[in-house]
């Protein structure tokens, strides 16, 4: 009786963490979750739903549209590396366990989505028909598996053009059918983060994002865009070499400059002990101003989950 009692409660965590009977698809533990005590899924027609989807890790973030506050976050990610592909089972499987995705209609929802597939151009070249050339310069476009998107960035006055994955794209608006729904690239949400958290001065500023085995640089001078990009990396030297790079690219002094820092970086990291040994000033970025946070909030690191809060600025 007793083996056959350990056997259920094995099935019964295997299951919690949302593991697919098809075991070549990673597990996505979750690892965050908050839930404002006022705040209940049915309540999804007068709220945002906010994805953030890459192939390590999911996160769903709900905003209360009336209060313009931010009252649900939920966590997801994979315990061995995992592809695109598996990431979707994954959500797929999740919208069964998660209350948060089986609500159908909502106010708004809005998806980011984090790849190098990626490109910046000025609004005054912008031109829809070229999408797909202008995203060629910089990666290979594969339009049997993914689809061309662009998003406006008036106050910075360029497009960032970008793919979503058609299988992601299909099933999200299957799921969601009569939402209104936007899709935006992980970086157009930092950028506009960014925007709102930018100081006014004469000096470029260096923002950081670090995510697993990325990072994502970008300064901002004032309310111009002097740089923007995407790096993989699998060493702190690695990481610390594309910072320093910037820095030196935009003329900027490891000395004297402020460097703010946000995304999956602990104080006690080799990552962030690494920045301190070669640039003097660096500081933890806090939540976006430009919305509120329900207090259940104040259990988390003001600096993480930086991009998924932001797509609330992709207006």
């Amino acid at each position: 009786m007793g083996s056959r009692q350990n056997l259920s409660n094995i099935v019964e965590n295997f299951l919690l963490d949302f593991l697919p009977l098809n075991t070549s698809v990673p597990a996505f533990r979750q690892t965050q979750r908050v839930l404002d005590d006022a705040f209940t899924p049915e309540q999804s027609t007068s709220a945002h739903l906010y994805i953030s989807f890459g192939a390590h890790r999911i996160r769903i973030g709900v905003l209360d549209a009336q209060r313009n506050k931010f009252v649900a976050l939920e966590d997801y990610e994979a315990e061995r590396p995992a592809t695109v592909e598996q990431a979707i089972t994954a959500l797929q499987d999740l919208s069964s366990a998660t209350p948060l995705l089986q609500e159908r209609k909502w106010q708004q929802i809005r998806v980011g989505v984090k790849n190098q597939q990626f490109t910046l151009i000025p609004e005054t070249l912008f031109d829809l028909n070229a999408r797909e050339e202008y995203l060629k310069l910089n990666a290979v476009v594969e339009p049997e598996v993914e689809l061309v998107h662009h998003h406006e960035h008036p106050r910075l006055e360029l497009v960032n053009v970008f793919t979503v994955p058609t299988v992601l794209q299909s099933w999200l608006t299957t799921q969601f059918q009569g939402s209104p729904m936007e899709f935006v690239h992980q970086t157009s949400a930092l950028m506009e983060g960014f925007l709102h958290m930018a100081e006014r001065s004469s000096r470029p500023q260096l923002y950081v994002y670090v995510d697993k085995n990325y990072v994502t640089l970008v300064v901002l001078q004032g309310l111009k865009l002097e740089f923007c990009n995407s790096f993989y990396f699998t060493t702190a030297e690695d990481f610390i070499y594309y910072v320093l790079f910037v820095l030196q690219e935009k003329k900027m002094n490891p000395d004297q400059d402020k460097v703010m820092v946000w995304g999956e970086l602990l104080l006690d990291s080799v990552l962030h002990e690494m920045l301190r040994r070669y640039i003097r000033h660096v500081q933890f970025g806090k939540k976006p101003t430009g919305a509120g946070f329900s207090y259940r909030f104040e259990t988390l690191f003001n600096h993480r989950n930086f991009d998924l809060y932001s797509l609330h600025f992709c207006d």
